[in-house]
């Protein structure tokens, strides 16, 4: 339904300002509101006693982590129209506005301008599950990179010429080993949770069939497309900040990079894939064999990039037609 009314909410720890605006930029109502679920609930309220269409407002708000999914999860319980907005869009936004000031009311006006002007795409509420897959996968992640630091100070503190006292060494020995516990247990946490539920289960089969993505990069990838309904591979591409940016103007002609505008934890997820398919899994491999023929001055990395791409449209694919991935329906002759 096409929306008539706007309302910005700028969300911090403890308080949330907002401001209604009509579709010719007046404003309806305006102020602010605890961040806890009572005060949302009352507040909602309020709005509802303003005898508007709720079907007509469009809600958004900058994603903050946990500040802000109280309010996420009180507007989707009431079936409304929600957003959550990339920061960075809304401050560029405010720049090319010329926003001459900012505080928590200015940008909540501010957000509200951008829900009028640019009217995006509501978020699609999250169930249960893949609420549970979404922190599962970072806690994981996190955990892995608490791991790679205990194993670089471990392996830096065995080249220094100084003997690490011997409590040192039995504390990050016990680390280690807690780590890789801890990590061995939201593994199997996340193939649980994942087999119980048969729609993410059929979803992880059908990302496995593709050359270099194994279950858990599958999870990871599914947790970040959790919500999310592209309409075409070229805006999952974009999403995830794997289109080309180049770099030209008049007779300058720079050097043509990844955009990386996207999800930096869903490129990170796929560098490894790509990584592998590219040295031994057809047909990626002969893929990345024809690149390296016909542009032999591009990069391994550039390559790699250019490998992460042709992933993401391949998810896309599968994803889409509920099919495994067939290598004799790919066609990489065209590839650039």
């Amino acid at each position: 339904m096409k929306k008539s009314y706007f309302l910005g909410i700028d969300v911090a720890k403890n308080s949330c300002n907002f401001a209604l605006l009509k579709a010719n930029r007046s404003c309806l109502w305006s102020g602010q509101f605890d961040n806890n679920s009572s005060s949302i609930q009352r507040w909602l309220a309020l709005l509802e006693a303003r005898k508007l269409d709720w079907r007509k407002i469009l809600f958004g708000f900058e994603a903050t982590g946990v500040y802000s999914q109280t309010l996420l999860l009180c507007l989707q319980q009431l079936d409304l129209a929600a957003c959550q907005l990339n920061p960075a869009q809304v401050r560029y936004f405010g720049v090319s506005v010329n926003r001459r000031t900012k505080n928590d009311p200015a940008d909540a006006r501010l957000i509200a301008r951008f829900l009028l002007e640019r009217q995006p795409v509501a978020t699609r509420s999250l169930n249960p599950t893949e609420h549970q897959l979404k922190a599962l996968v970072h806690e994981r992640e996190a955990l892995s990179i608490d791991l790679a630091r205990e194993r670089n100070r471990a392996e830096k503190h065995a080249l220094s010429p100084f003997q690490a006292h011997p409590r040192l060494v039995e504390q990050r020995a016990e680390r280690l080993l807690q780590l890789k516990a801890w990590i061995k247990d939201l593994d199997a946490a996340l193939q649980e949770l994942i087999d119980s539920d048969p729609a993410l289960c059929a979803k992880a089969g059908l990302l496995c069939s593709i050359p270099g993505i194994a279950f858990w990069t599958a999870a990871k990838i599914l947790s970040q497309l959790a919500g999310k309904e592209f309409q075409s591979a070229h805006q999952l591409a974009l999403y995830s900040g794997l289109t080309p940016k180049e770099n030209q103007s008049g007779l300058l002609k720079g050097k043509t990079t990844l955009c990386k505008i996207g999800n930096a934890f869903l490129r990170k997820a796929l560098f490894m894939p790509a990584s592998v398919a590219a040295r031994c899994r057809e047909p990626i491999k002969r893929w990345a064999q024809q690149i390296q023929s016909r542009r032999p001055e591009l990069s391994k990395l550039a390559i790699r990039c250019a490998l992460m791409h042709k992933l993401i449209r391949i998810i896309f694919g599968v994803l889409k037609n509920q099919t495994p991935f067939n290598p004799n329906l790919a066609c990489f002759s065209n590839a650039a």
